[in-house]
């Protein structure tokens, strides 16, 4: 088993979702994708990784996966080029999350020949939820026809890579039947995530409401990966862009982060934030286990 690493590439992204946990605290240097040293460093410390963890906790990771994520993962080109090159030669597996938006057709070419899953941030088919959510730009909402063209691309240059869908659910798009729109892009995963308050509180739902959700999607449970607050929590590896890892606050809104990975070692920097293995290894698989609906009185959540 692979142990995953989340890298937030960057902060910058085109669209202004109002929930985008994406801000942290930069002390004014510019982010590391920008340092070709730099990534070249933070690449080495990560493959380190598994053996450090392997003797620490026991477990028995075989290699990396390292998830390129925002901001918008593709919004800086020639950057995530290096980034991916750079990867490759450790040999890790490679993933991302998009919006789409900064999607060409060598960007296309790349992640179907590359990468062995992408996944595309979609939480409403409405144009005028998405303006209300912020996943627009420029005042035009992103668009489920573009996103299925940039999929069929991908699939047709490599027909097994592993389509995810990423949905954020809050009070804007909670009502909403994803069901059709999900059977035509026939992802291997829909990761539907309860709306996590890191940054702000607006628009929060409650488990009701979540798992109400999910019910109206049960049909599509065999590739439905949910997610509430407290399975998010410590059961990641992030890093920021500038280098650091962090974790949620466990006291406040925003973070907590390790120093700089590239300074002190990833060795080092693992002390200095909370990480639960087990969480992770729970996690990581895909059980899309809804049986906790039914400990909940229908009536309170049909």
């Amino acid at each position: 088993m692979k142990i995953v690493i989340n890298w937030h590439i960057t902060e910058a992204c085109n669209y202004e979702c109002f929930y985008c946990f994406a801000k942290w605290q930069k002390k004014n240097q510019k982010e590391l994708l920008h340092s070709k040293e730099k990534v070249r460093k933070l690449m080495h410390e990560i493959s380190l990784l598994p053996a450090i963890l392997n003797v620490k906790s026991g477990t028995a990771f075989t290699g990396i996966r390292l998830n390129l994520v925002g901001g918008e993962t593709f919004l800086y080109k020639q950057q995530v080029l290096n980034i991916i090159q750079e990867a490759c030669k450790y040999g890790f597996e490679l993933s991302a999350i998009t919006n789409g938006s900064s999607l060409d057709r060598d960007l296309i070419t790349v992640i179907a020949t590359q990468f062995s899953t992408i996944g595309f941030s979609i939480d409403s088919l409405s144009d005028k939820s998405n303006l209300e959510i912020g996943r627009s730009f420029k005042n035009t909402p992103i668009k489920k026809e573009e996103i299925l063209e940039y999929i069929n691309e991908i699939r047709s240059i490599s027909p097994n890579i592993d389509i995810k869908i990423n949905s954020v659910i809050n009070q804007i798009n909670k009502d909403e039947d994803l069901t059709d729109f999900i059977k035509e892009v026939s992802p291997s995963k829909w990761k539907v995530f309860k709306m996590l308050p890191v940054l702000t509180n607006q628009n929060m739902i409650d488990d009701y409401e979540f798992y109400n959700f999910l019910k109206k999607h049960n049909e599509l449970q065999h590739i439905i990966s949910s997610e509430n607050n407290d399975e998010m929590t410590h059961s990641y590896l992030m890093i920021d862009p500038i280098g650091r890892f962090f974790q949620n606050s466990s006291t406040s809104f925003g973070y907590e982060y390790s120093s700089e990975i590239v300074t002190i070692g990833i060795s080092n920097a693992l002390k200095e934030i909370v990480f639960d293995v087990n969480k992770f290894l729970k996690r990581s698989k895909l059980i899309p286990n809804l049986n906790v609906l039914n400990q909940i009185p229908y009536t309170k959540i049909a």
